[in-house]
């Protein structure tokens, strides 16, 4: 089981996302604007669960500021606060922060997680790396 660590805010202690909190991540980045039943009827197709637990992940999503809600007649309508790569992003640097690792530590780590891509998402990653260097030595800025 992969858990993921969600720094809350700076020098706080990271919050861990539970598989299901996952999911519901994920589920959010497809179909915005849903209510804890709609993804709770999803879930349910590939893993046994009450609705007061899908609930209980969707309220954890929002206090840990992943997710927005708003009431809408009896219930809440969540939708994804952050980005999938803004947040794989924030968890990395996150990662990488609290070992302070130098550049080296850091790039060979990041050259191990890459190894588990594929060959399109490799040359995506080339190309950017190569626009970046390309914005930094021309000075502009993302």
């Amino acid at each position: 089981m992969i858990r993921y660590l969600v720094m809350a805010a700076p020098n706080s202690a990271p919050t861990p996302l539970g598989d299901l909190e996952i999911q519901a991540l994920e589920y959010l980045w497809q179909q915005p604007d849903a209510t804890a039943k709609e993804f709770h009827e999803f879930v349910s197709a590939s893993r046994p669960s009450s609705l007061n637990t899908v609930q209980s992940a969707m309220e954890r999503l929002f206090r840990k500021g992943l997710a927005d809600r708003e009431k809408v007649s009896h219930s809440y309508r969540y939708s994804a606060k952050t980005s999938k790569t803004d947040l794989l992003g924030n968890l990395i640097n996150d990662l990488v922060g609290r070992f302070n690792s130098d550049s080296q530590s850091s790039a060979a780590a990041i050259l191990n997680a890459a190894e588990q891509l594929d060959e399109q998402a490799l040359d995506l990653l080339e190309k950017e790396i190569n626009r970046r260097k390309q914005q930094r030595l021309s000075g502009e800025q993302d």
